[in-house]
């Protein structure tokens, strides 16, 4: 038989690719599929940026009142029992300007208030001696040939007072203290420790340590820190006596004593300064830290308690009756949050902080990147006795 050929078509409903509808169709699922996709990173990267910025606030705040703790707990240290506290200590250093003179006051502890709720500054003296902590009384009355207060004092004991240690030295009246540094001790009498200027040899016999010594780098690096001053030659003497008598105490502070000036910078960093060095500028310890608020803790009734009518920021009219202090750190995030995540300004025990503009101007509510309201803080607060006073005037 004949073979019949047939020939197959399509049906009209089958189609050989998409039609233009399925294509739209399949478009639309995938932007919204990349909307809600984008979103999502949206989201989770906005909450990452924020959890690291506080991660981050954190860190700065723990790190801030961790430093500035430990240095207040040395406050006092080598005069915690002076009964010439608050004296006005008349000083010398040769690398300051002329007439190289300042001055500071007797205190182991000192706040300045911030006006109108701005950051305060905290100023903390201590010494560094390793060898006394305890006064010493001088007397350079006769039977001396002489009586020469410029060069010299006759202590009751030289024991620990050491050629390069810095020693303040206040009169009977305790009305008049000096600075001064000890430049020997080698007087036959095994009392007298002096004071005078030009060339010396501090007490690990080295003179005028610099690179060329025959130390390794290393090694001369930490003798190096451990002197305020190795000149070589006496830089916080001037030859006088600073106004101070010829009988009353001496006061140790060793080597390396610290005078140093706690406050915020820039609006955002907590920084220190030892102004016993003359430094330039300060150092910074911690970023993101945008007040500072500091209380004395007085015990003016001498109970042993620190009531809570007892914490101010007025000068102590009796530095014996210091106690300690309350101080708080306000840490600030980074992150520029849209929505205003911090409604009322922080607290600490000492009220609410004052806030301002990110800027430091006035508080005017923006609503911007400029606005307080949003970013996030952190209060940092503790009290810090002062063992020093604690121990030494008990």
């Amino acid at each position: 038989m004949p073979t019949t050929s047939t020939t197959t078509r399509s049906h009209p409903l089958h189609s050989q690719g998409f039609t233009l509808v399925e294509v739209l169709v399949g478009m639309a699922v995938a932007l919204i599929g990349m909307v809600m996709m984008f979103q999502s990173i949206q989201t989770w990267e906005s909450r990452k940026r924020t959890t690291t910025a506080g991660s981050d606030a954190q860190i700065s705040g723990s790190i801030a009142m961790f430093s500035l703790e430990r240095d207040l707990k040395m406050a006092g240290y080598g005069f915690g029992n002076a009964t010439a506290m608050n004296c006005i200590v008349s000083a010398y250093d040769s690398t300051r300007p002329a007439p190289s003179t300042f001055n500071f006051p007797l205190v182991p502890v000192l706040i300045t208030n911030g006006a109108a709720g701005a950051p305060d500054t905290i100023t903390i003296l201590y010494g560094s001696g390793d060898t006394m902590s305890s006064s010493q009384s001088f007397n350079n009355l006769s039977p001396l040939p002489t009586v020469d207060n410029n060069g010299f004092k006759r202590a009751n004991s030289r024991t620990g007072l050491l050629p390069g240690d810095l020693m303040i030295a206040a009169d009977s009246g305790n009305a008049v203290c000096g600075l001064f540094e000890i430049t020997g001790n080698g007087n036959a009498n095994g009392l007298t420790v002096d004071h005078g200027t030009g060339a010396y040899l501090n007490f690990t016999n080295n003179q005028n340590v610099t690179a060329q010594s025959a130390l390794a780098a290393d090694a001369l690096a930490r003798l190096q820190e451990k002197f305020l001053n190795n000149s070589g030659s006496a830089r916080y003497n001037d030859g006088t006596a600073k106004g101070v008598g010829s009988s009353g105490a001496i006061f140790n502070l060793g080597p390396f004593p610290q005078l140093n000036v706690w406050q915020i910078t820039n609006r955002r960093f907590l920084t220190v300064n030892n102004t016993l060095t003359n430094q330039s500028a300060a150092t910074e310890v911690a970023e993101g830290i945008i007040n500072l608020q500091a209380e004395y803790g007085v015990d003016a009734n001498s109970d042993g308690v620190i009531a809570a009518g007892e914490w101010g920021v007025a000068t102590p009219a009796n530095w014996q009756q210091l106690r300690a202090l309350r101080v708080a750190l306000l840490a600030r995030s980074q992150q520029y949050e849209k929505m205003a995540v911090t409604t009322v300004a922080p607290t600490w025990a000492g009220g609410a902080f004052t806030m301002t503009n990110i800027d430091g101007t006035a508080d005017t509510t923006p609503g911007n990147a400029n606005d307080w309201r949003h970013y996030r803080y952190r209060v940092y607060e503790t009290v810090i006795p002062l063992r020093n006073l604690v121990w030494g005037m008990s």
